[in-house]
């Protein structure tokens, strides 16, 4: 099987080297050619553009961030929509399920097979090939894909049909953007009454509410330094996926609503690259903290 990569990013670059890794061969694109030159030292090919890419692979897996650029790249810059014919199209990024539906009905009129299969973890997860993968489609397509998804992840997880699973990535990371400023504002709250960060999480991290994204961040907390695994810019993204979805489905969902808005008011503050733990900067330069 020869696999084509779009989108060799933060997440991109780590699962497809972990695809290259497991012996596919593997041609890769990325708009912004000084990050793709570590993918070519290990082996992978670099096609110079997607139509090149699309016709030397049977399987394209994309991780773009934006419907615009998803559209731009994949459909109206191809002269020829017809070399997708026979193909397998899988998404992997975090899109609407109404874009992806979308993009069922786009890519069934150039007789190619959509899947939809987007990944639920950070960084860390992707380089160590333990993410989660969602997928949704014609299942016999889904179970044929399992061996090459496994080079990416260790939980598959079949949803149904499209866009089953690109709805419950984004009920994921509701849950998850809500527990990362939840854990914000515990630890912004204690710091007003001057509570030690170690014994706090010492406590935290060994009780009921435990749980990896907590263990994985704790400690950008106390050396106040935020590298970059799931960045705000990204919590932005989703969270308005989440909250048009809300208005298209009629989910109420308030907090969610209030959550959007403190990603927001990160990003006006200058924290958009960050990881989006720094949200606890927004809720520090809401009100002076105490010095204790």
């Amino acid at each position: 099987m020869k696999i084509g990569f779009v989108g060799i990013g933060v997440m991109g670059k780590p699962m497809a080297t972990n695809i290259l890794k497991s012996g596919y061969e593997l041609m890769c694109y990325n708009r912004t050619k000084d990050k793709i030159s570590g993918i070519l030292k290990k082996g992978a090919l670099v096609s110079n553009s997607v139509e090149d890419l699309i016709k030397w692979s049977d399987t394209i897996i994309f991780m773009l961030t934006t419907p615009e650029v998803i559209e731009s790249t994949l459909i109206k810059n191809i002269e020829d929509l017809d070399i997708y014919e026979g193909k397998i199209i899988i998404n992997m990024g975090t899109i609407s399920p109404s874009f992806s539906n979308k993009l069922k009905e786009d890519f069934s009129k150039y007789k190619a097979s959509y899947i939809d299969a987007p990944v639920s973890g950070s960084k860390k997860p992707a380089e160590d090939g333990k993410l989660i993968i969602l997928t949704s489609g014609n299942p016999t397509i889904v179970d044929s894909l399992n061996p090459l998804f496994r080079t990416m992840g260790n939980k598959i997880t079949y949803c149904g049909e499209i866009p089953k699973a690109s709805m419950t990535k984004l009920s994921i990371n509701l849950l998850i953007l809500h527990m990362m400023e939840g854990f914000s504002e515990m630890i912004n709250f204690a710091k007003k009454g001057c509570i030690d960060l170690n014994s706090l999480f010492e406590i935290v991290l060994s009780g009921q509410v435990s749980n990896d994204l907590f263990k994985m961040k704790y400690k950008n907390y106390i050396d106040q330094e935020f590298p970059v695994q799931g960045s705000v810019k990204n919590g932005i993204k989703d969270l308005k996926l989440i909250t048009e979805t809300a208005k298209e489905t009629g989910a109420y969902i308030p907090l969610t609503n209030l959550n959007h808005k403190m990603y927001l008011k990160a990003k006006e503050l200058g924290y958009e690259e960050e990881d989006f733990s720094a949200i606890i900067k927004v809720l520090e330069n809401s009100m002076q903290v105490l010095k204790c």
